[in-house]
């Protein structure tokens, strides 16, 4: 599924040598350039609600992001009620869309894995999650909070029909189908884990001022001097995982470890009717009607940049995806392909698909795989 409304989708082509060892990658995107051109000349009370609605994956982190950018460019703070509902919608955005990335986007080979016990309760959890982004985006989370236990609990409830223990969630319930998808990804380990060079608020600055410059040409195909970059939920957590040597594992244990992350923040911000969003959320003017904000998603950190008019329209806009980090050609997915001993057939294709899928891009993605003649 695209995360435009438009087409879009990322294409991966490996070369593999007689001995089945990935020796080139290819990754190339076909998702729509300059998409931000569309906020141009529209009022700042215009964009968070278009952004939300143009991107139908993580459109709540984009809906907010164009909120707090703008804010920063009008150089305001936000309310504690504000903040409140920023961290809620993301906490119960992240969850959900995680959820529903691994229940329905893991590759599979042969017959699927059954996932009839948990079908109803995901699909309850994606409802209550769109219930509480629908309050959160209207900035109505704190005073509606008493409203929310029932939703958030549905969301809990999808986690757990998925096998998500939440006391160690990177450890799914025996039998589940979270637990099935673990033990496949550990049983192939044929790539190794490594620490990642991760993405991280020291380095806004200097992609702020990346974006700045550069607009579309930098957000289609961000780098920073002498770094593969990546962002998500490895790039956060790869230090709490434990994978038994298989990068898959790895990369999957992190991203159950950050649906409880965000199953916690709901939690806690309904019990104390508090929350620190700081740990989701910057902003920051820029001084002359201009600033940005970063956000972090289910699949990284987001950025949006603004500058207003003298009439406080927006004159200049540019956003920056976590998918282009990470599904970059010279980026992180690719540097753990390249040298990998894949093999042949379906099976490589398949290994490939899987590691993909726990880079989770926000785009269909296609996988050609081209073998010797006489392998």
């Amino acid at each position: 599924m695209s995360a435009l409304a438009g087409p879009g989708a990322i294409r991966i082509g490996a070369d593999v040598d007689t001995d089945g060892r990935v020796v080139s990658v290819f990754v190339n995107s076909s998702r729509p350039a300059g998409i931000a051109r569309i906020f141009r000349g529209r009022g700042p009370q215009e964009v968070p609600q278009l952004a939300g609605q143009l991107f139908s994956l993580c459109g709540f982190s984009h809906g907010a992001a164009a909120q707090l950018a703008i804010a920063a460019a009008r150089d305001e703070a936000l309310s504690d009620a504000a903040q409140f509902s920023v961290t809620i919608g993301l906490a119960a955005e992240q969850a959900v869309e995680s959820l529903r990335s691994l229940a329905l986007g893991w590759p599979q080979a042969g017959e699927s894995m059954d996932m009839a016990p948990a079908a109803a309760p995901l699909r309850e959890a994606m409802s209550a999650a769109r219930l509480v982004m629908a309050i959160a985006a209207r900035g109505e989370a704190w005073a509606q909070r008493a409203e929310l236990g029932a939703p958030v609990k549905a969301i809990e409830d999808g986690a757990r029909s998925l096998g998500l223990r939440c006391e160690a969630p990177d450890a799914p319930e025996r039998e589940s189908f979270l637990a099935a998808v673990m033990a496949q990804a550990q049983a192939d380990a044929f790539l190794r884990p490594h620490a990642p060079d991760a993405l991280a608020a020291a380095d806004d600055a200097s992609v702020i001022e990346c974006l700045r410059k550069g607009r579309d040409h930098f957000a289609a195909s961000p780098t920073l001097p002498h770094r593969i970059v990546e962002t998500g939920a490895f790039a956060r957590h790869w230090r709490e995982t434990e994978s038994g040597g298989s990068a898959v594992a790895a990369r999957l244990a992190a991203r159950l470890i950050a649906i409880g992350e965000a199953l916690d923040i709901l939690r806690r911000a309904l019990s104390r009717g508090e929350a620190d969003m700081s740990g989701a959320a910057v902003l920051c003017p820029l001084g002359a009607e201009e600033g940005f904000a970063a956000v972090e998603t289910a699949r990284g950190r987001l950025y949006h940049w603004a500058r207003l008019d003298d009439a406080l329209r927006v004159r200049d806009y540019a956003l920056l995806a976590p998918t282009e980090w990470n599904f970059h050609p010279a980026g992180p997915f690719a540097a753990a392909l390249l040298g990998a001993p894949i093999g042949f057939g379906p099976e490589a294709r398949l290994r490939i698909r899987r590691l993909a899928a726990v880079f989770d891009p926000c785009v269909a993605f296609q996988v050609e795989l081209r073998e010797p003649l006489h392998a």
